[in-house]
């Protein structure tokens, strides 16, 4: 067995354990599920991504068009923060649907590499589509969700899955470029090499990313 194969298939033992799991929430969803709105904060944290103050904050867009409350309230911020734990959940489930969509994608794209098929390369395609529609749901409902109360500036399990986060959306661009330069390549099997290493680099990034936000440490 190959070293990229032996690698593949310990993430897939990982990502199959962390989906069997029966607790209904994680370390992350919990402290998501525990943040309420205390009397003397603030109500607004002071770092936001800048996506969540275009959509969230004082002078957001959802204020201006009145999808969100133009002033402020404890009441107002609790609803919002409500929204917030809604769409992780959706966010979670959505991401765990993608991954469940990059495993597939790996055993059809081993099979392609040793014997092209064309009836494959179109199921390969069909789910590099499902997977493209998956993921970059999952990153939207991540950036355009209410801020939390507190953004933590420590290093924990909730960090790294950021950090993660950068790297497997770097790696995903990446991957669809490289899909693309192949299609339109006339010797594309160095390409290809490049396309399989990134792809399954950005997988272990995404698999690390849900371990992150499902085991506290």
């Amino acid at each position: 067995m190959t070293r990229k194969a032996f690698l593949f298939l310990f993430l897939l033992s990982i990502l199959g354990k962390l989906i069997a799991q029966d607790q209904p929430a994680d370390s992350l969803l919990a402290d998501l599920l525990q943040e309420s709105v205390p009397e003397s904060s603030d109500l607004l944290p002071e770092k936001m991504l800048f996506t969540q103050r275009f959509f969230w904050g004082d002078n957001g867009l959802y204020r201006k068009v009145g999808l969100a409350p133009k002033v402020l309230t404890s009441e107002n911020r609790e609803r919002e923060l409500k929204i917030r734990r809604g769409m992780f959940r959706f966010h979670q489930g959505l991401g765990l649907a993608t991954a469940a969509a990059m495993v597939a994608q790996g055993i059809v794209g081993a099979k392609l590499y040793k014997s092209y098929d064309s009836d494959l390369k179109d199921i390969h395609e069909g789910i590099a589509t499902g997977i493209n529609i998956g993921y970059f749901s999952t990153a939207l409902l991540s950036f355009t969700s209410p801020p939390p109360m507190v953004n933590r500036s420590r290093f924990d399990n909730i960090k790294l899955h950021k950090i993660l986060s950068v790297v497997h959306l770097s790696g995903m661009i990446t991957t669809n470029v490289l899909a693309r330069q192949i299609d339109d390549s006339a010797n594309p099997a160095n390409l290809k090499k490049w396309h399989r290493g990134v792809a399954m680099t950005t997988f272990g990034a995404y698999s690390l990313a849900i371990a992150s936000i499902k085991f506290e440490f």
